[in-house]
């Protein structure tokens, strides 16, 4: 078995501000660090021995705080791990935004993989691959390490809250969307079994909030859009930076001596 320990990007100045972030980025704002800082130490005692980041600025410096508990370990980069790009409302206002991309009609269609994105932003087609990748790569590694011991690993993964809610609503399934919102350095807790095909995901925490950190944005509950939506199935076959099906997984640093 495994766990993965999924944690959102502290509370940023775009956050603060009620912007929309996406592809754009902004750095952490004071109460932004100090969750940063709790979450650190409410993840110190996990015995991480390898951690995945997101490559936009608020995870790096969202993992640079968390991973000071962890010293010896050396993050790897994924770029399906990126927020959804939201195009030409990416650091206006929210209200415009959620005004051209309601999320009873954007996320369904989203996981369905049929949205077209919005203008100058990214489709579903393309984000899903991109995601898919990360994930891929994430149990392809696991599932390298497990072949040589005894699989008992610990990972730490740190991304955007469209993205993690994206693959919990395909992995776990769309039922997320009525729990709790996930606010900024919320943790969310997966076991995995790394020989199972999808990693037989087994959701055991949604969304703790050590920081008391809250969300920015408007919480109602759209959960009825679901009903009878199917999510477009995780690809497996492809895991980012590695060769389709490779066993040789692990990356270079990943694993920590600590």
């Amino acid at each position: 078995m495994a766990m993965i320990y999924f944690v959102r990007h502290g509370r940023t100045v775009l956050n603060e501000q009620r912007r929309t972030q996406g592809a754009a980025d902004s750095p952490l704002t004071p109460e932004g660090r100090l969750g940063a800082e709790i979450c650190r130490d409410y993840l110190a005692d996990v015995p991480f021995n390898r951690a995945y980041f997101s490559p936009q600025g608020r995870v790096q410096e969202t993992g640079g705080i968390l991973l000071q508990a962890h010293p010896g370990l050396t993050p790897v980069n994924l770029t399906g791990l990126r927020e959804y790009n939201y195009g030409v409302y990416d650091g206006g206002p929210d209200p415009v935004m959620h005004a051209a991309l309601p999320a009873e009609q954007h996320l369904p269609a989203v996981l369905t993989g049929v949205h077209p994105g919005a203008p100058g932003g990214i489709t579903a087609r393309d984000y899903l691959a991109d995601v898919d990748g990360a994930l891929a790569r994430i149990l392809a590694d696991l599932r390298s390490v497990a072949a040589g011991d005894d699989g008992a690993d610990n990972v730490l993964v740190v991304s955007h809250g469209m993205t993690l809610m994206t693959i919990m609503a395909r992995w776990v399934g769309p039922q997320i969307y009525g729990m709790a919102p996930m606010a900024n350095c919320a943790v969310t807790t997966v076991e995995v079994t790394p020989s199972a095909v999808d990693g037989a995901p087994r959701l055991l925490t949604w969304a703790e909030d050590p920081g008391n950190q809250g969300v920015t944005y408007p919480v109602r509950d759209f959960s009825d859009a679901f009903a009878g939506v199917v999510p477009v199935p995780i690809d497996w076959e492809h895991p980012e930076g590695l060769a389709a099906g490779s066993a040789d997984a692990v990356g270079n640093g990943v694993r920590s001596n600590a």
